[in-house]
């Protein structure tokens, strides 16, 4: 399904975050564009559930949050203008809004949260990952699986609570090698700016409590972590960025992360890409080839950052492409 990449070096990781100095800047970015936009009221949570045969896949929303839309590299802003009005969605040159979500899969008695969403210290409008659990019924000592599709903070941000014990007891660790490696390896925390460190000690501490025990799977191949349930090497956005591929029977979902970051804008120009993008020309190519995929065969996708209620269709548009949310599955 995906092209395995070996293990990267110290030194690739190094050449990576060159090409991307505001790597892991996300949660500094949604703070600065919260200052420029009025804050809504604090979320309360929301789920929607799925059935991927005898897999019951549920999305957790945490809330949403507004970036500079500078972040966006390659953009002009007719063609945004265009773009957004394809996706009948507003177009800001301004502000582009991001919605955070993470995801639930229970088969049987396993449950396993798929990120965490950014937690309470990223601004009123995020952290209700907790509020969307307790709305589908699940206690965080239920979880008996946590997998990250990669360590920035507003994916990690749910783990442990204000005095750093976790806050899935119960839960085994599964991450990227190379995402590990990334996040705690010094030769890279020293050669970012100051600015953006902060966001690299958040996640440590996140991940700290977890680390005894954790299973690290590597980028070269694809992993089940469970009957039916695959990590998929998604590279480009972090070094160890993944996916989960869900399939029972005939039925399938693939649970893409952090594929794309503006639906506004990015079926319409997959090319088109953010600043905190690790390595942006991998990251577009990975975009590309999955939009070409699960257009061709029809398969339903979920993602971090596509708007809640955050399941649906990737479809040819031309040259680009087009997303259709999927319909409510009443039978979840």
């Amino acid at each position: 399904m995906t092209e395995a990449l070996p293990n990267p070096s110290r030194r690739g990781l190094l050449g990576a975050l060159a090409l991307a100095p505001a790597a892991l800047a996300l949660p500094t970015l949604l703070a600065a564009g919260r200052s420029m936009a009025q804050a809504p009221a604090a979320p309360t949570g929301a789920i929607t559930r799925h059935r991927v045969g005898d897999i019951e896949v549920i999305a957790l929303a945490d809330g949403h949050g507004a970036v500079p839309t500078s972040i966006m590299v390659g953009l002009e802003d007719g063609a945004a203008q265009q773009a957004a009005a394809l996706a009948h969605k507003p177009h800001d040159p301004a502000n582009l809004a991001i919605s955070i979500n993470a995801y639930l899969i229970r088969r049987g008695d396993r449950l396993i949260a798929v990120d965490s969403g950014a937690g309470g210290a990223m601004g009123p409008t995020l952290g209700a990952w907790q509020n969307s659990l307790a709305l589908a019924g699940v206690d965080l000592a239920d979880i008996d699986t946590l997998f990250l599709t990669h360590t920035h903070t507003d994916h990690v941000g749910g783990m442990t609570d204000a005095s750093g014990i976790r806050l899935l007891p119960n839960a085994e660790l599964i991450v990227s090698e190379a995402d590990w490696f990334f996040t705690h390896d010094e030769g890279v925390f020293a050669s970012i700016p100051k600015d953006f460190q902060g966001n690299f000690l958040a996640a440590r501490a996140q991940l700290a409590p977890y680390a005894e025990g954790r299973t690290l799977i590597t980028m070269d191949r694809e992993t089940e972590i469970a009957p039916g349930v695959t990590a998929v090497p998604l590279p480009g956005h972090t070094p160890g960025h993944m996916g989960l591929r869900v399939v029972s029977g005939s039925e399938s979902v693939l649970i893409w992360g952090d594929l794309l970051h503006a639906p506004a804008y990015q079926f319409s120009h997959p090319d088109w890409s953010v600043g905190f993008d690790a390595d942006i020309p991998t990251a577009i190519a990975t975009r590309q080839r999955l939009f070409d995929m699960v257009a061709s065969d029809d398969t339903l996708v979920a993602g971090m950052h596509l708007d809640f209620p955050a399941f649906g269709y990737v479809e040819r548009r031309g040259d680009a492409y087009r997303y259709m949310a999927a319909p409510p599955d009443l039978g979840a």
